[in-house]
Protein backbone atom coordinates (compact mmCIF):
# COMPACT_ATOMS: atom_id res chain seq x y z
CA UNK A 1 0.00 0.00 0.00
CA UNK A 2 1.31 3.55 -0.84
CA UNK A 3 2.28 5.58 1.73
CA UNK A 4 0.50 8.35 3.26
CA UNK A 5 2.92 10.72 4.80
CA UNK A 6 5.25 11.54 2.14
CA UNK A 7 9.14 11.29 3.38
CA UNK A 8 10.39 14.34 4.19
CA UNK A 9 12.89 14.44 0.92
CA UNK A 10 9.59 13.59 -0.85
CA UNK A 11 7.92 17.25 0.73
CA UNK A 12 11.43 18.99 -0.03
CA UNK A 13 11.29 17.77 -3.76
CA UNK A 14 8.25 18.36 -4.32
CA UNK A 15 8.46 22.03 -3.00
CA UNK A 16 11.61 22.47 -5.14
CA UNK A 17 9.55 21.23 -8.64
CA UNK A 18 7.08 23.42 -7.94
CA UNK A 19 9.17 26.23 -8.36
CA UNK A 20 11.61 25.29 -10.92
CA UNK A 21 9.42 22.89 -13.07
CA UNK A 22 5.53 23.31 -12.99
CA UNK A 23 5.24 20.49 -15.62
CA UNK A 24 6.82 18.08 -13.74
CA UNK A 25 5.09 19.00 -10.10
CA UNK A 26 2.14 18.56 -11.95
CA UNK A 27 2.91 15.22 -13.02
CA UNK A 28 4.25 14.63 -9.79
CA UNK A 29 1.87 15.47 -7.64
CA UNK A 30 -0.77 12.45 -8.32
CA UNK A 31 2.59 10.31 -7.52
CA UNK A 32 3.44 11.57 -4.37
CA UNK A 33 2.14 8.47 -2.34
CA UNK A 34 3.66 6.14 -3.93
CA UNK A 35 7.33 7.16 -2.49
CA UNK A 36 7.47 4.98 0.83
CA UNK A 37 9.17 6.51 3.30
CA UNK A 38 11.81 4.20 4.39
CA UNK A 39 13.55 3.37 8.40
CA UNK A 40 17.04 4.80 8.74
CA UNK A 41 17.83 1.32 9.47
CA UNK A 42 16.64 0.58 5.85
CA UNK A 43 18.59 3.30 4.41
CA UNK A 44 21.70 2.70 5.91
CA UNK A 45 22.80 -0.53 3.84
CA UNK A 46 25.64 -2.15 5.47
CA UNK A 47 29.10 -2.38 3.07
CA UNK A 48 28.03 -6.60 2.31
CA UNK A 49 24.68 -5.45 1.57
CA UNK A 50 26.09 -3.05 -1.04
CA UNK A 51 28.38 -5.58 -2.79
CA UNK A 52 25.68 -7.34 -3.06
CA UNK A 53 23.40 -5.31 -4.54
CA UNK A 54 25.88 -3.90 -7.08
CA UNK A 55 26.74 -7.49 -8.10
CA UNK A 56 22.74 -8.02 -8.57
CA UNK A 57 22.57 -5.26 -10.85
CA UNK A 58 25.55 -6.81 -13.15
CA UNK A 59 24.10 -10.07 -12.74
CA UNK A 60 20.85 -8.56 -14.43
CA UNK A 61 22.31 -6.34 -17.03
CA UNK A 62 20.14 -6.89 -20.19
CA UNK A 63 18.40 -9.82 -18.80
CA UNK A 64 14.63 -9.80 -18.78
CA UNK A 65 13.40 -9.44 -14.56
CA UNK A 66 12.61 -13.59 -14.57
CA UNK A 67 15.84 -14.35 -16.15
CA UNK A 68 17.82 -11.78 -13.75
CA UNK A 69 16.16 -13.22 -10.88
CA UNK A 70 17.09 -17.04 -11.91
CA UNK A 71 20.24 -16.50 -12.58
CA UNK A 72 20.58 -14.22 -9.09
CA UNK A 73 19.04 -17.41 -7.68
CA UNK A 74 21.92 -20.13 -9.12
CA UNK A 75 24.52 -17.67 -7.99
CA UNK A 76 23.49 -17.28 -4.31
CA UNK A 77 23.37 -20.88 -4.38
CA UNK A 78 26.54 -21.15 -5.48
CA UNK A 79 27.78 -18.74 -2.73
CA UNK A 80 26.37 -20.65 -0.07
CA UNK A 81 23.53 -18.57 0.58
CA UNK A 82 24.99 -15.07 0.61
CA UNK A 83 26.79 -13.53 -2.49
CA UNK A 84 29.90 -11.76 -0.85
CA UNK A 85 33.91 -10.68 -1.89
CA UNK A 86 35.18 -13.93 -0.79
CA UNK A 87 32.63 -16.32 -2.02
CA UNK A 88 32.89 -14.73 -5.34
CA UNK A 89 36.53 -14.85 -5.58
CA UNK A 90 36.43 -18.71 -4.89
CA UNK A 91 34.48 -19.70 -7.30
CA UNK A 92 35.75 -21.12 -10.25
CA UNK A 93 34.77 -19.69 -13.77
CA UNK A 94 32.87 -22.30 -14.86
CA UNK A 95 30.63 -22.26 -11.93
CA UNK A 96 30.07 -19.49 -12.70
CA UNK A 97 28.64 -19.38 -16.42
CA UNK A 98 27.22 -22.98 -15.30
CA UNK A 99 24.98 -20.61 -13.27
CA UNK A 100 23.86 -18.34 -16.23
CA UNK A 101 26.46 -16.21 -16.42
CA UNK A 102 28.14 -14.70 -19.43
CA UNK A 103 32.05 -14.30 -19.82
CA UNK A 104 32.02 -10.81 -19.50
CA UNK A 105 29.83 -10.76 -16.45
CA UNK A 106 31.83 -13.29 -14.26
CA UNK A 107 34.57 -11.35 -15.00
CA UNK A 108 32.87 -8.37 -14.02
CA UNK A 109 31.83 -9.81 -10.51
CA UNK A 110 35.42 -11.24 -9.91
CA UNK A 111 37.13 -7.42 -10.77
CA UNK A 112 34.54 -5.90 -8.45
CA UNK A 113 35.10 -8.55 -5.61
CA UNK A 114 38.84 -8.65 -6.13
CA UNK A 115 38.50 -4.22 -5.67
CA UNK A 116 36.77 -4.20 -2.91
CA UNK A 117 38.75 -7.07 -1.32
CA UNK A 118 41.86 -4.83 -1.36
CA UNK A 119 40.54 -2.02 -0.50
CA UNK A 120 40.42 -0.59 -4.44
CA UNK A 121 36.91 -0.06 -3.82
CA UNK A 122 35.33 1.69 -0.77
CA UNK A 123 31.10 0.89 -1.25
CA UNK A 124 30.40 2.62 2.03
CA UNK A 125 32.64 5.52 1.13
CA UNK A 126 30.75 6.22 -2.25
CA UNK A 127 27.89 8.24 -0.01
CA UNK A 128 30.56 11.03 1.07
CA UNK A 129 31.92 12.12 -2.16
CA UNK A 130 30.54 14.13 -4.98
CA UNK A 131 28.33 12.02 -7.32
CA UNK A 132 30.54 12.33 -10.48
CA UNK A 133 33.49 11.28 -8.24
CA UNK A 134 31.83 8.04 -7.32
CA UNK A 135 30.69 7.24 -10.76
CA UNK A 136 34.13 7.29 -11.86
CA UNK A 137 35.30 4.84 -9.13
CA UNK A 138 32.45 2.75 -9.64
CA UNK A 139 33.17 2.93 -13.61
CA UNK A 140 37.16 2.19 -13.00
CA UNK A 141 35.82 -1.51 -12.36
CA UNK A 142 36.06 -3.66 -15.74
CA UNK A 143 32.85 -3.92 -17.17
CA UNK A 144 30.54 -1.19 -14.46
CA UNK A 145 29.10 0.95 -17.07
CA UNK A 146 27.93 4.75 -16.13
CA UNK A 147 24.73 3.57 -16.64
CA UNK A 148 25.16 0.73 -13.51
CA UNK A 149 27.37 3.02 -11.43
CA UNK A 150 24.39 5.62 -11.27
CA UNK A 151 21.10 3.39 -10.82
CA UNK A 152 23.50 2.08 -7.67
CA UNK A 153 23.72 5.58 -6.60
CA UNK A 154 20.50 6.35 -7.24
CA UNK A 155 18.67 3.06 -5.27
CA UNK A 156 21.43 1.10 -3.07
CA UNK A 157 23.17 4.16 -1.99
CA UNK A 158 20.01 6.69 -1.77
CA UNK A 159 21.91 9.26 -3.33
CA UNK A 160 19.30 12.19 -3.87
CA UNK A 161 20.60 13.99 -6.71
CA UNK A 162 21.52 12.10 -9.61
CA UNK A 163 20.24 11.96 -13.15
CA UNK A 164 21.32 9.12 -16.02
CA UNK A 165 20.88 10.52 -19.28
CA UNK A 166 21.61 7.54 -21.11
CA UNK A 167 18.77 5.44 -19.61
CA UNK A 168 16.09 4.97 -22.38
CA UNK A 169 12.83 5.18 -20.10
CA UNK A 170 14.08 8.35 -18.72
CA UNK A 171 14.79 9.95 -22.33
CA UNK A 172 11.34 8.74 -23.70
CA UNK A 173 9.53 9.88 -20.65
CA UNK A 174 11.31 13.36 -21.26
CA UNK A 175 10.58 13.73 -24.38
CA UNK A 176 6.85 13.06 -24.07
CA UNK A 177 6.24 15.57 -21.16
CA UNK A 178 8.18 18.37 -22.50
CA UNK A 179 7.31 17.46 -26.34
CA UNK A 180 10.66 17.23 -27.22
CA UNK A 181 11.90 15.39 -30.45
CA UNK A 182 12.94 11.59 -30.33
CA UNK A 183 16.29 10.71 -29.43
CA UNK A 184 17.21 14.70 -28.59
CA UNK A 185 20.41 15.62 -27.91
CA UNK A 186 21.44 14.45 -24.02
CA UNK A 187 22.90 18.12 -23.76
CA UNK A 188 19.44 19.21 -23.80
CA UNK A 189 17.81 16.52 -21.11
CA UNK A 190 20.87 17.39 -19.23
CA UNK A 191 20.32 21.35 -19.28
CA UNK A 192 16.57 20.46 -17.98
CA UNK A 193 17.46 18.22 -15.58
CA UNK A 194 19.97 21.03 -13.92
CA UNK A 195 16.44 22.42 -12.70
CA UNK A 196 15.85 19.50 -10.44
CA UNK A 197 18.83 19.93 -8.83
CA UNK A 198 19.34 18.97 -5.36
CA UNK A 199 16.30 16.37 -6.13
CA UNK A 200 17.18 14.64 -9.49
CA UNK A 201 16.85 11.39 -8.25
CA UNK A 202 13.54 11.95 -7.43
CA UNK A 203 12.74 13.75 -10.50
CA UNK A 204 13.73 10.57 -12.29
CA UNK A 205 11.89 8.76 -10.50
CA UNK A 206 8.64 10.07 -10.86
CA UNK A 207 9.53 10.45 -14.29
CA UNK A 208 9.86 6.47 -14.51
CA UNK A 209 6.86 5.94 -13.05
CA UNK A 210 4.67 8.69 -15.27
CA UNK A 211 6.06 6.12 -17.88
CA UNK A 212 4.68 3.04 -16.71
CA UNK A 213 1.71 4.91 -16.26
Amino acid sequence: MPSKKPDVHVTAALLHLKKVDPMLYKAALPLKDHFVPRSTAQRRYSGQKLFSSLAASVTGQQLSTKAADTIWGRLVAACKGEVTPEAIQKLRLLTMRKAGLSAAKSKTLKELSRAVLKGELDLPALRKIPEEEAILKLSSVWGIGRWTAEMFLMFALEREDVFSPGDLGLRRSMESLYGLPKDVAVQELEVIALRWSPHRTFASRVLWRVRDA
